[in-house]
């Protein structure tokens, strides 16, 4: 799980959502996120003749970029232990995946699982506690800027506005590298609604409130990412669909599967 700041009080630089990870529901969504991107590791676009840096925003306990490998046949995945073999990393053998997340518990999380695969100190994979909206002097340095690509995974929901969340990201990336996203599919109606007199799509007050007290977006359809990550200022939007349904508890029903969604920053 991400953490994502600008997320309707949910995050902050002390929150820890740690016990999540513990539940049977998330365990199985982190593995279908792993799978979902072993399987599209090809198709993404990263580079793998030259050295890559690639922005891992909202990192959580880097299921993005130290996904541990699994069987890419999705339909074995309830069979594959959490605990299982390295797998993005040795995908992208000239990556360096740099991750920021606002809570210092997730940093740690990264760093740790970092230290567990590369052993420590290691250039190619750590992460700081960091905000793209409210960014500290580190941030304004020039390698967390000018990267190959940058992927938020399942936090862009979180996010008040995503448009402007994919701005920033789209912000961070070369000319010619790719923004990725991964989050739940909604399949119909599109998540947020151009209201009368209203000259924005997202409004935090359509925002769903969960029993554990954090608001989400319910999910994006795929109208929906198609615009944002063109709003945002991408172009080339490609998006795919994970065949395996999401098995969340019952306020989370109708997100159904998840995507995975690239574009390019022109």
């Amino acid at each position: 799980m991400a953490s994502a700041h600008n997320a309707a009080g949910h995050d902050h630089i002390d929150s820890d959502p740690g016990p999540l990870y513990q539940e049977p529901w998330i365990r199985k969504l982190l593995q279908q996120i792993q799978i979902c991107l072993q399987m599209n590791s090809d198709w993404l676009g990263i580079d793998l003749s030259r050295p890559q840096r690639i922005l891992d925003y909202a990192c959580g306990n880097g299921t993005v970029s130290s996904v541990r490998s699994a069987t890419t046949n999705p339909s074995h995945f309830r069979a594959i232990a959490v605990d299982t073999s390295k797998a993005l990393l040795p995908a992208f053998p000239k990556a360096t995946f740099q991750g920021i997340d606002i809570a210092t518990s997730q940093v740690r999380r990264y760093n740790d699982e970092a230290t567990k695969l590369l052993g420590e100190p290691h250039h190619r994979m750590f992460a700081i506690q960091g905000d793209l909206y409210d960014p500290q002097a580190v941030l304004n340095e020039a390698r967390w800027s000018g990267f190959d690509a940058s992927i938020i995974s399942f936090a862009l929901h979180h996010t008040k506005d995503p448009v402007d969340m994919l701005t920033r990201l789209r912000q961070r990336v070369r000319s010619g590298g790719t923004v990725v996203v991964l989050d739940f599919l909604r399949q119909s109606p599109d998540t947020a609604q151009h209201a009368e007199g209203k000259d924005q799509k997202y409004h935090a007050e359509d925002m769903v409130k969960l029993t554990q007290g954090m608001k989400i977006w319910p999910g994006f359809t795929m109208q929906d990412i198609h615009a944002d990550m063109t709003s945002g200022g991408c172009v080339n939007v490609d998006v795919k669909v994970f065949p395996e349904p999401v098995e969340g508890p019952e306020e989370l029903q109708g997100y159904g599967r998840i995507f995975i969604a690239k574009a390019t920053v022109p």
